[in-house]
């Protein structure tokens, strides 16, 4: 009898705590510094990515995220800093050859000339998108494994709007990744 008392206590001396603690959890208020953050931003997201551990798998996850980072660079919020710091993203996904013709600082100049021109021109990209994986053509050229494939781009400048398409070449390195090597305008077809 004087056993199942005692467990009886403990139980709801237990219950008891774990309701408290409950209650006091739920009604404190944070400081600044304890605050949950909330959900990341897109930003956040594209550029606490570590690509060298987690790569995109496929060549059409490439230029996705790819996208991602285009769709940044021409977002009105995105201070310079920044942006240097989406080149040094882009740049992790482009081939030895393209960083070779295109190195960090003439990227970096000719990225934040060309968001100059957008905001110039009042253009916003609103939205891209990447052909189905189905679409993706894969080929073996000069001993390299390649991969080909289209994206299309809708921009509004003021009121009206344009389509416009881009094919990219995409060459296997030596780890097994693919990476930008060529892009070139296009037309829906990839021609």
């Amino acid at each position: 009898m004087k056993y199942a008392i005692r467990i009886g206590i403990i139980t709801i001396v237990c219950v008891s705590l774990i309701v408290g603690y409950y209650f006091y959890l739920s009604r404190r208020s944070f400081s600044a510094e304890e605050k949950p953050t909330a959900e990341q931003s897109e930003l956040e997201k594209v550029l606490g990515r570590d690509l060298v551990l987690d790569y995109p798998q496929t060549p059409r996850e490439v230029i996705k995220f790819y996208n991602r980072i285009l769709k940044l660079y021409y977002d009105s919020n995105t201070a310079d800093g920044e942006v240097e710091k989406l080149c040094d993203q882009a740049m992790m996904l482009f081939d030895a050859d393209l960083i070779q013709q295109n190195p960090r600082d003439v990227y970096v100049a000719s990225v934040k000339s060309d968001i100059q021109a957008y905001k110039d021109r009042n253009k916003k990209m609103v939205t891209t998108n990447v052909c189905d994986t189905s679409d993706v053509t894969y080929k073996k050229l000069n001993g390299n494994d390649m991969a080909y494939v289209l994206a299309y781009y809708f921009v509004s400048e003021g009121s009206s709007s344009q389509q416009t398409y881009q094919k990219y070449a995409l060459r296997k390195d030596d780890i097994g990744n693919y990476k930008i090597l060529a892009f070139e305008l296009s037309d829906a077809n990839g021609d």
